[in-house]
């Protein structure tokens, strides 16, 4: 008997296509450089609504703020005079308009309006806007090596604990370049580079990682105790269940790489999402959470930061591990790492990669494993531990119906006539 799973990242915006995928997200660009989004709780439980740069003027106005805040993704006026900016509406003002008509409270006229038409919040309560010319500013994702994602690095031990540089110019390629004997690199606090040969084990949310790079602030280079880490190279990055990223994104693009996938999702303007299903914690958003730009059309919206375009085919998918293939049976998900591999006597990559083909492959050796949706792994030493089913979420290059392992994991098989000792 065939066992049974899909799953795919928990996705916070959800858009489902009753035919095959060919439309796109609806555009948010507009003419206009900013919209009101409404009047929210300029401060909740002491956290301000909007918690980034902030000033106060007595002449000021709408698009006087606009201007203040032009780096930003949000900015707000409050008590007629001051000005908030911020990248996030904070999940407490988010959650708690000022009134049941969101737009009563604010009724501040704006000092520097002369006509009069327009409010600047009022005490304690803030009309927010969106910045619809906003360009985030992202990780550099143009190297030869993937973008992995911000990782929590609290220090002790270090994410990645080698062969540290601190520069004033500091940029990813740069940090790449000094990181090259090793299997990952990660940046800082803006202007710190550290290596290591295992992968970073705590992802953070992109947002946390927020300082530009001191030699390129186009460029993110991590955050105050977050690093923007970036991986060893992978075979076809571009077909990722967990993720890939590419600075060229469309929705077209995404749909495409994720062909053989019933579902698929686009976010933070330059990520790329496949899965078999969704998994039962996605919770749909409102659509103006994902007003982010993608990277390779500003016509569309790619999601945002920790929100996510999703779309289905229309069909459903049903993946099965084989239960029992040429002498083998299947062992679990198992963990691997391109430092030390868990299956290490011999490998082989093919485009139309499946169970079968590798199991053929391994004859003669105790286990196989497929990695990465192509990659075949044989050995008769085990290393690496056992990971959770839904970890191996990449279906095989030559079987859109059979599981592949995904990035550092291996769908693990084992001959069936070997024996275990009584745990």
């Amino acid at each position: 008997m065939a066992s049974t799973r899909s799953a795919i990242r928990a996705t916070l915006s959800l858009f489902l296509l009753t035919g095959a995928v060919s439309a796109l997200p609806s555009s948010r660009r507009t003419d206009e450089p900013y919209s009101h989004l409404g009047c929210y709780a300029g401060k909740t439980n002491g956290a301000r609504v909007l918690n980034g740069a902030q000033t106060a003027s007595d002449t000021m106005t709408v698009a006087t703020c606009a201007a203040f805040c032009a780096d930003y993704k949000y900015f707000g006026l409050e008590f007629g005079r001051e000005c908030y900016c911020g990248n996030n509406v904070q999940d407490a003002g988010a959650a708690a308009p000022s009134a049941d008509d969101p737009s009563a409270a604010c009724t501040f006229t704006c000092p520097g309006d002369e006509t009069g038409q327009t409010t600047c919040g009022a005490a304690d309560v803030q009309d927010v806007y969106i910045n619809n010319a906003y360009t985030p500013r992202v990780p550099d994702q143009s190297l030869s090596v993937p973008y992995r994602g911000c990782f929590v690095d609290h220090g002790n031990p270090r994410v990645l604990p080698d062969n540290l540089l601190g520069a004033d110019d500091m940029t990813a390629e740069k940090c790449a370049a000094h990181c090259s004997d090793f299997s990952y690199f990660g940046l800082e606090f803006g202007r710190e580079c550290w290596c290591g040969n295992a992968a970073p084990a705590t992802p953070a949310k992109e947002t946390d990682c927020d300082f530009p790079c001191a030699g390129d602030d186009r460029t993110l280079c991590g955050g105050r105790n977050f690093i923007n880490v970036w991986g060893a190279p992978v075979a076809s990055p571009e077909t990722v269940a967990g993720g890939a990223a590419s600075p060229s994104l469309t929705g077209r693009t995404c749909a495409a790489a994720c062909s053989g996938y019933a579902w698929f999702g686009v976010e933070y303007g330059t990520q790329c999402f496949c899965g078999t299903a969704l998994r039962d914690s996605a919770a749909e958003r409102p659509q103006a959470e994902c007003a982010m730009r993608c990277g390779g059309d500003y016509g569309d919206v790619c999601g945002d930061a920790d929100r996510m375009n999703v779309f289905w085919s229309g069909v459903e998918q049903i993946v099965t591990n084989l239960d029992e293939v040429e002498g083998f049976h299947y062992q679990g998900c198992w963990t691997d790492d391109t430092a030390q591999r868990t299956l290490a006597d011999d490998v082989l990559r093919a485009d139309d990669m499946t169970v079968e083909k590798c199991a053929a492959f391994c004859q003669g050796y105790e286990y196989f494993g497929l990695e990465y949706a192509s990659q075949c792994f044989c050995g008769n030493y085990l290393g690496g531990w056992v990971a959770p089913e839904e970890e191996c979420s990449q279906l095989c290059a030559g079987d859109n119906n059979q599981w592949c392992g995904a990035p550092d994991r291996l769908s693990l098989y084992v001959v069936a006539e070997v024996c275990y000792p009584d745990s």
